[in-house]
C-alpha cells in the first residue's frame, strides 16, 4: 500500500509564530478509548461536505468517514491545543509521533495524509485556506484516498481553533461511520396552528428519533413557528402540544433536501 510522502503533510498557522510568553505543557500521551463514540459538530460536518463537493467537481469519488482516523484526528487536535509550543511543520505531536504512528494507535495502519490548521474559526474559512495551499490542496484532491477523518478543538487560548483532517488510502467496512452521523444537519421548520390556521404561540415542540428517544425540543414564536437543526436520520417523530389543546404526533421522513417543513394543527381539548 502506498504511503504518503512527508511533503504532503503541511500545517497552516493563521497568526504567525507563537509568542515565547505562552506556557509550555508537557507532552500528552493518548491511547485509544475503545468505548469512545465519535460525534461531529456542525462545523466538522461542513468541512466534510465542502471537501467531498470539491472532489466531485474534480471528477473524484467522495470520501467516506473513518472512525479510526477521526479518533486519531481528535487526539491530535487536542494535543495541539494543549501543547501549542510544540506545533511544527513536520506534523509531529508533542511526543514526536508522525501521523502514521498516531493513526496506528487508533487502528488505522494503511497510508495516511494529514492537513493541520490553527486559528480558523469556521469550516468554510479553514477549507478555503487548505484549498488555497498547493500542498494542502494535493491532499484534498488525491485520487487514491478512500476515507478521511476530521476533528476540531475549540479553546480560549492561543489560536483558539485547532483543526486536523486525516486521509486514508484504504476503506474498511468495520471502520466506517454511518452517513447519518457525519452528514450535514437538516433544518426542520415546524409550524403549529389551530384547525382554522391561526398560529399557536408558545406551543411545545419535541422531536424524537425512530426509537422514540427525544432529540431536541423548543417552543414556537408568535407566528407559531420553530426551527431546529437535527442530524440527517431517516425518520423523525414530531410532537406538538399547547395549553388548552390536545397533543399531536406526526411521523416525518425528511428526504434528501437540506430543510423540511412540518405543518401541524392542534384541536381544542
Amino acid at each position: 500500500m502506498r504511503k504518503k510522502k512527508p511533503n504532503k503533510l503541511i500545517m497552516i498557522v493563521f497568526t504567525g509564530i507563537l509568542s515565547g510568553l505562552f506556557m509550555f505543557f508537557g507532552g500528552t500521551f493518548f491511547t485509544r478509548d475503545t468505548n469512545a463514540k465519535v460525534t461531529l459538530d456542525e462545523e466538522e460536518r461542513q468541512v466534510i461536505e465542502n471537501i467531498n463537493d470539491y472532489r466531485a467537481k474534480n471528477g473524484l469519488k467522495r470520501l467516506k468517514i473513518s472512525v479510526d482516523l477521526s479518533e486519531a484526528a481528535q487526539a491530535m487536535a487536542q494535543d495541539m491545543a494543549d501543547n501549542p509550543a510544540t506545533i511544527n511543520h513536520e506534523h509531529k505531536d508533542s511526543r514526536g509521533r508522525l501521523p502514521s504512528e498516531r493513526a496506528a494507535l487508533y487502528g488505522y495502519t494503511d497510508g495516511v495524509g494529514e492537513n493541520l490548521a490553527a486559528g480558523y474559526e469556521t469550516a468554510n474559512k479553514v477549507y478555503q485556506a487548505w484549498k488555497g495551499s498547493a500542498e494542502h490542496n494535493a491532499n484534498l484532491i488525491d485520487r487514491d484516498y478512500e476515507v478521511m477523518g476530521i476533528a476540531r478543538v475549540v479553546t480560549k487560548n492561543n489560536y483558539k481553533w485547532y483543526w486536523v483532517n486525516m486521509f486514508g488510502d484504504k476503506e474498511r467496512s468495520s471502520d466506517l461511520m454511518a452517513t447519518a452521523d457525519w452528514g450535514l444537519y437538516k433544518e426542520f421548520r415546524v409550524t403549529v396552528t389551530d384547525p382554522n390556521g391561526k398560529p399557536i404561540s408558545k406551543a411545545k415542540v419535541v422531536i424524537f428519533n425512530k426509537n422514540r428517544n427525544k432529540i431536541t425540543q423548543g417552543k414556537t414564536n408568535t407566528k407559531g413557528k420553530k426551527v431546529f437543526n437535527v442530524e440527517p436520520k431517516d425518520v423523525y417523530y414530531v410532537r406538538s402540544s399547547a395549553i388548552g389543546y390536545k397533543y399531536y404526533t406526526k411521523r416525518v421522513k425528511p428526504g434528501s433536501d437540506d430543510s423540511t417543513s412540518v405543518k401541524m394543527w392542534l384541536e381544542k381539548e
